[in-house]
């Protein structure tokens, strides 16, 4: 396989990310509000980018940032429970004041909290999200943009970094549509849909190839590397499936919902 040092994994090293752990991919195991819980805390995380470690923000700052509307209570109550699950998972710290002695466990949705991911089950492994990822999934004109998130989540936590510097494992993703359903809980017709907005707005790229007659295989990558998805894929392709890209039935850009 073609080790080569690429130009745009070049310039990803030069971007800003959070890391997010390979414990929250699995959102249907959270709960009913899972990928809620996962994206709020991806959202914490980024504003918490500064010399503390902080997020100063709370339930109509959070609402506000990611573009909803403060007026539907139904919506504060979500929010709420959502940060206070977080808290209670062990994934957020809240506090009152800018000591952080003072913790809080009952949100007021005007207020601003001190508010300080403790990186939990990361030393275990984590994924790699960019901010500017976050930045479009956030400006995505959906009503679905945690789901969207989860979905997302689920894609790149299958690509492997190589810290060596050699880029010795390329970033590239092949997860299966069907185990992120499993993974997420969203069903097949609606993470395709997902899978192709994601492609539309420029944060992931796909390809793929017709293996044979019964097997269509889609592999993806950030959308900074879509010139080189075509090239490192086939590699895995031709391994996994011990067959010459020569013999493929063909294959395209963009998502099968194979």
């Amino acid at each position: 396989m073609n080790t080569e040092t690429k130009p745009t994994t070049k310039q990803e090293r030069l971007e800003s990310f959070i890391k997010i752990s390979r414990s929250l991919t699995d959102t249907k195991k959270l709960g009913k509000n899972g990928e809620l819980d996962v994206y709020h805390l991806t959202i914490i995380k980024s504003l918490a980018n500064n010399f503390q470690g902080v997020a100063y923000t709370g339930i109509n700052h959070i609402m506000k940032f990611i573009g909803m509307s403060t007026e539907q209570s139904t919506t504060k109550a979500r929010t709420k429970e959502s940060l206070l699950r977080l808290q209670e998972m062990g994934h957020i710290e809240i506090y009152e004041d800018r000591e952080m002695e003072i913790s809080v466990d009952n949100l007021k949705p005007a207020n601003n909290y001190f508010i300080k991911p403790t990186g939990k089950d990361e030393e275990w492994g984590f994924s790699k999200v960019f901010y500017k990822d976050i930045q479009k999934i956030i400006t995505m004109k959906s009503d679905y943009k945690p789901k969207i998130f989860a979905t997302y989540l689920n894609v790149i936590s299958y690509m492997f970094y190589d810290n060596t510097g050699t880029d010795k494992n390329v970033p590239i993703s092949f997860v299966a549509i069907d185990t992120i359903v499993k993974d997420t809980g969203i069903n097949r017709k609606s993470v395709v849909e997902y899978l192709k907005a994601l492609c539309e707005e420029d944060i992931l790229y796909f390809i793929h190839f017709h293996i044979n007659n019964s097997i269509t295989k889609n592999y993806c990558t950030r959308w900074i590397h879509r010139e080189h998805t075509a090239e490192w894929a086939v590699p895995f392709a031709e391994y996994h499936y011990k067959i010459d890209k020569s013999k493929f039935k063909g294959g395209g850009i963009g998502v099968s919902e194979e």
